[in-house]
């Protein structure tokens, strides 16, 4: 006889293999039921309801359903072949079904140290990564799917970074939204703060962060991470503050610890009607602030606003999260000087009399130069492969980088893109082929003339991607409603028809 284990409305094998009862999981329908309680949670949360959002984080982490969605996002990315300070891995179908059966024993369960290593940055500098173990991200994740929709329903509405359906485009376009002339409605004045905190997620008061957590029935494990240590090439040191950079809670940790800062300039009503920033006022009117992750920007109508009142005002919240501003990074500005932000370029242009001539948000030219220097270095790594696969390796990279930059005004840069794009792939061929300089012979060998668009490199019909060719309007992309969530149970349809819209809106 047959003996069957039931967990909700899965029904597992007692004579199954460990193997197929990974290989056999209904991955759609997991998706579905856990959603389904995520959404529970954010509707019992926006009820104040607490006591039943309690019971339903626990009734979701025992499940069988998040439990294999855990363990399947921490072993199909690219950091599943990454392994943590054992040194294990989880690969094989066995090995995935018996993480989901250890990940059910919480009482048993303890914390690893992380793995520490350093990564440079673009200024010269190195960010510390810390690295957990197998198991210590598969039940991060688990804890991930239970408190993330838990915060969804108190988080701020312009807090773009890390959050389920919102990305740096969305924050780009609500910004960029101040500054453009509309019928009706006068441009921001324009005095920017450029600010950036020192080592954010290396600062956070642990303190103040588990305070925040109060309640949540899991918040012995958050201290377990938080204090469990890192071991690096010096040895093995005491984490007292701040939260591992490379954790699966991570980034939603640091929201927590964040969040609050855009309610500092009046931006609710007692009753909770939210005010827009022409709305609000004294010190506060026409001051709005836009987050992503710990990178924020905040728009006043003058200098002197942002020096006596915004400053402050974010110094005092920040201190007792053990976090400060970067006096090297931060800056005031005026639009009309431009600044950049998440890769974006902003500035305002002016005629003689005063009046506003354009505005614009395109690629930073630091951006640019920084990918094309990436790929001629990768290209000259490349010159015993085949061309085909050249074309291909050359393409993926355009088309990942146009995509991202392509929904402001990109049609200058991506321009001047095509230019030096003609001269890396020129300067390539010339050194594949030395014994062979004659420019006539590589232009008719490696380009094809093609109607509209010129001379295109393109060998055995694997042509060269043009990024002018990926320019849109940035109108043609809806930015996402900041009131909402996608756990929001009431705006499911908005949801579904943002999914279904075509796949090049949202690339």
């Amino acid at each position: 006889m047959i003996q069957q284990v039931r967990d909700g409305n899965y029904a597992v094998h007692g004579n199954q293999r460990p193997a197929e009862s990974w290989l056999n999981f209904n991955h759609k329908k997991a998706k579905k039921d856990v959603h389904k309680l995520q959404q529970k949670i954010y509707q019992a949360t926006r009820d104040k309801d607490f006591r039943k959002v309690t019971r339903l984080q626990k009734l979701l982490v025992k499940s069988l359903s998040a439990r294999y969605l855990a363990v399947r996002r921490v072993t199909t990315n690219k950091g599943g072949l990454t392994p943590g300070v054992d040194d294990i891995l989880v690969v094989s179908p066995k090995q995935k079904w018996d993480l989901v059966e250890e990940l059910r024993n919480l009482k048993s369960y303890h914390a690893k140290p992380i793995r520490t290593v350093y990564i440079p940055k673009k200024d010269g500098s190195k960010r510390k990564l810390g690295i957990p173990t197998i198991k210590d991200r598969a039940m991060q994740a688990l804890l991930t799917c239970a408190l993330e929709p838990e915060w969804e329903a108190k988080f701020e509405p312009n807090s773009f970074g890390f959050r389920p359906g919102r990305s740096a485009i969305d924050a780009i376009h609500y910004i960029g939204r101040m500054f453009i002339l509309r019928k009706g409605r006068k441009p921001h004045p324009g005095w920017v703060l450029d600010a950036d905190i020192s080592a954010c997620f290396d600062n956070i008061n642990h303190g103040y962060l588990l305070n925040k957590l109060k309640g949540f029935p899991f918040i012995h494990l958050v201290n377990m991470w938080l204090k469990c240590g890192a071991v690096s090439e010096i040895g093995f040191t005491l984490t007292e503050k701040g939260t591992p950079q490379g954790g699966i809670i991570s980034p939603l940790l640091a929201n927590i610890a964040l969040d609050g800062l855009e309610r500092q300039f009046g931006i609710y009503t007692k009753s909770g009607f939210y005010y827009g920033p022409s709305e609000r006022r004294g010190n506060n009117k026409l001051v709005a602030l836009y987050r992503y992750a710990d990178d924020f920007i905040v728009l006043a109508p003058s200098k002197k606003i942002l020096e006596e009142h915004v400053i402050p005002t974010i110094g005092e919240f920040l201190h007792p999260i053990g976090l400060s501003f970067n006096s090297a990074k931060t800056r005031i500005v005026n639009i009309s000087e431009g600044f950049d932000f998440l890769g974006f370029h902003f500035q305002r242009f002016t005629r003689k009399d005063g009046s506003i001539k354009e505005f614009i948000y395109s690629p930073a030219r630091s951006r640019v130069d920084r990918f094309l220097r990436d790929l001629k270095i990768w290209i000259r790594k490349q010159q015993s492969i085949p061309v085909h696969e050249i074309i291909k390796g050359l393409n993926r990279r355009i088309r990942g980088f146009c995509n991202y930059f392509k929904w402001g005004n990109a049609h200058k840069m991506f321009a001047y893109l095509n230019h030096r794009l003609f001269r890396i792939v020129w300067n390539w061929t010339r050194h594949r082929h030395q014994r062979k300089r004659g420019a006539r012979w590589l232009k008719y060998h490696y380009w094809r003339p093609i109607p509209n668009e010129g001379w295109v490199f393109n060998y055995n019909g694997h042509r060269l991607l043009l990024p002018y060719k990926l320019t849109t309007q940035w109108w043609k992309r809806p930015p996402v409603r900041i009131h909402t969530s996608p756990f929001d149970p009431k705006s499911q349809p908005y949801w579904e028809h943002r999914k279904q819209m075509s796949s090049w809106a949202f690339t």
